[in-house]
């Protein structure tokens, strides 16, 4: 079973089986998706720290002074006090609508990251495709090679029994080390993909990692006004420009609101001693009421930049609506091609078994051309490997459409 432990900086060592659910699992603490978790850590620590300008503030001091420069009739001193000082907004509507903007932006912020780990996950579904498509291609060109031996062992014995001339030898021979080739062209590309995905999960490139392509699934129903509805309802982006809305209106309010006063009490306390006495404690409290009168204009052109902001929020909401229906659209074409693809494919290797067991039959009979069994491997061999692609085009198209809805997102 695959730890799903938090990655660290070495990576993971696994040669077991490594399923689609065990990647989507571990993406969803890859290196890009570990970064995007910071950066939201990053925006609500700052929401955290605005909200706590309108949190009231207590602050404890020590003073300790010692004169000996008599001067103006003012006798030589020393004094050591110790202060509690608090401090309350008692009216900041500005304050106040910059913790509430803050807040908003901190959940764009979680939203935005949770869309970085959707899109992680899809990358590394991809490639897990990818990677178990190429070792099925290199399990499916070892049998092409061996039908290729096969029909070679079959012609060197029709040529020694006079049935065949001997230049059918040096043409099956030739299939032979095409078939060869591909097979070696295949494990390359397998140990290729197999290094992507490795990367991509954070295991050790010496890993062998067991893997398969999923079971397709053609009787899916597509509901597409309900992925759309819950993709408006889900998608991470989605979410994130709806807040971002939500943050430019209350940073619209704020900077309005700097046309208004703002109140505040304050409360001092002190104890200590003096020589000569002047008290050993004492206490104060106050408030104090500030109305701005005139700025240079400064208030204006904030209200201007942030209405111009909240403007440009409404747009990007817009846009990014839009863009997700059109990959809620684009992914449920995709998959409906993918599945036609998948039944013509899977016909075509029908076909192409049928193709060549005529062609052994007829060439066992002696009644078939010279080139009829060569091309029906040919043919089988294709059909073969046309399904292990379709089959991972519907796997691809299927996470294309979780990741239209922000089905991979954390929640």
């Amino acid at each position: 079973m695959l730890v799903l432990s938090p990655l660290s900086a070495k990576p993971l060592q696994w040669n077991g089986t490594l399923a689609e659910a065990q990647v989507v699992a571990r993406a969803r603490r890859s290196f890009n998706a570990r970064l995007a978790t910071l950066s939201a850590e990053i925006a609500a620590e700052r929401a955290r720290s605005e909200r706590s300008q309108a949190l009231p503030q207590v602050s404890v001091s020590e003073t300790t002074m010692k004169s000996t420069l008599t001067q103006l009739g003012m006798p030589a001193a020393r004094q050591t006090y110790a202060s509690l000082n608090v401090s309350v907004p008692l009216f900041a509507p500005q304050a106040w609508a910059a913790a509430r903007a803050a807040g908003s932006s901190a959940f764009a912020a979680r939203a935005t990251s949770a869309m970085a780990v959707n899109r992680a996950v899809r990358e590394a579904v991809v490639a897990y495709d990818a990677a178990a498509l190429a070792r099925a291609v290199v399990e499916q060109r070892a049998i092409d090679l061996r039908d290729q031996r096969s029909h070679l062992a079959f012609t060197e014995e029709r040529v020694r029994n006079g049935a065949a001339p001997r230049y059918l030898i040096a043409r099956d021979e030739a299939a032979l080390a095409q078939a060869q080739q591909s097979e070696r062209d295949a494990r390359a590309e397998a140990v290729r993909t197999v290094h992507e995905l490795e990367v991509l999960l954070n295991l050790d490139v010496t890993s062998k990692p067991i893997l398969a392509l999923s079971a397709p699934s053609p009787t899916l129903a597509l509901n597409v006004a309900e992925l759309e509805r819950k993709a408006y309802a889900q998608r991470p982006d989605v979410l994130a420009a709806e807040r971002s809305v939500l943050a430019a209106r209350e940073r619209v309010a704020a900077a309005r609101d700097g046309y208004l006063p703002t109140i505040s009490a304050t409360a001092q306390s002190y104890n200590g001693t003096s020589n000569p006495a002047l008290g050993n404690a004492g206490a104060q409290i106050g408030i104090t009421a500030s109305l701005p009168l005139f700025d240079g204009g400064s208030r204006g052109a904030e209200v201007r930049l942030a209405q111009l902001e909240y403007d440009r929020t409404r747009i990007a909401l817009a846009r990014t609506r839009l863009q997700a229906r059109a990959d809620v659209l684009d992914a449920s074409s995709d998959l409906k091609a993918a599945r036609r693809n998948l039944t013509t494919a899977n016909s075509e290797l029908r076909n192409a078994k049928i193709d060549k067991h005529v062609a052994d039959l007829r060439a066992r009979a002696g009644k078939g051309i010279e080139l009829e069994v060569l091309d029906a491997l040919a043919t089988l061999a294709d059909a073969r490997e046309n399904v292990l692609r379709a089959t991972a085009r519907y796997d691809d198209a299927l996470a294309g459409l979780h990741a239209a809805v922000g089905d991979y997102a954390p929640r």
